[in-house]
């Protein structure tokens, strides 16, 4: 009598169900790396294209990596096309010229009288010249890259029905906070307006009572996800 041989089936991490998106444990951050004009992913790099389905959005202020005390635009997305992880949730951040277009792109659209989120936005790499001192305090010559921004109607819905799927359950939206990202930020969506101005004003005046502001701005802006968690 033969015996049938069964896999043996455990689970430690979990996988994704079909016909929808994973939203990680810990956030999977990804650079717009203005210096290289590629998008990375810790060190490694994933080419320059992309579009994306965007699900989430938030206005920051604070600091990242190199670049201090200025608005953040927070972007929670799943690629589309190009050479990112697809079928994943992921966070990256915008500042200055990118920032700027990306506003711009959104407003148009609304303007519209279309929801931005109901279509495909497609960033592009665009290079620009500057100086910028050495470590010796010589200028030089650099090149450097910001994000300009497209938007597409779309013709297949199925990722807007995932990410629909996504938002609606509070177990995904309390991992789509991303702490180590914005340690040094604050966020601004729930902050009314002379909030935002006092706090701009008290980085300009020094850092170390902008750091107080920071901390004591941190508990308002809290995500309502992340107010019931920690409550």
């Amino acid at each position: 009598m033969t015996k049938t041989l069964e896999k043996a089936t455990f689970t430690v991490f979990g996988a994704k169900p079909k016909e929808a998106l994973l939203v990680p444990e810990i956030p999977i951050s990804v650079r717009n790396n203005c210096q290289a004009g590629q998008w990375t992913i810790g060190d490694t790099d994933y080419g320059s294209k992309c579009s994306m389905t965007i699900l989430k959005f938030s206005k920051f202020f604070g600091s990242l990596g190199q670049t201090e005390h200025t608005l953040w635009g927070q972007i929670w997305f799943v690629a589309e096309s190009g050479e990112l992880p697809k079928g994943v949730v992921m966070v990256t951040y915008l500042k200055s010229r990118g920032l700027s277009d990306f506003n711009r792109l959104v407003a148009s659209v609304q303007a519209r009288g279309v929801e931005p989120a109901t279509g495909i936005f497609v960033p592009e790499f665009t290079k620009h010249s500057g100086q910028k001192p050495d470590e010796n305090g010589v200028v030089k010559p650099i090149n450097y890259y910001s994000l300009k921004w497209s938007w597409q109607e779309r013709t297949d819905w199925s990722v807007v029905e995932q990410a629909a799927a996504v938002l609606s359950d509070p177990s995904n939206l309390s991992r789509m906070i991303d702490l180590e990202g914005t340690r040094k930020m604050v966020c601004l969506d729930n902050l009314p307006p002379h909030e935002i101005a006092c706090l701009m004003v008290a980085y300009a005046k020094g850092e170390e009572h902008s750091e107080l502001m920071l901390n004591s701005g941190q508990d308002t802006a809290l995500p309502p996800a992340l107010t019931q968690v920690s409550a």
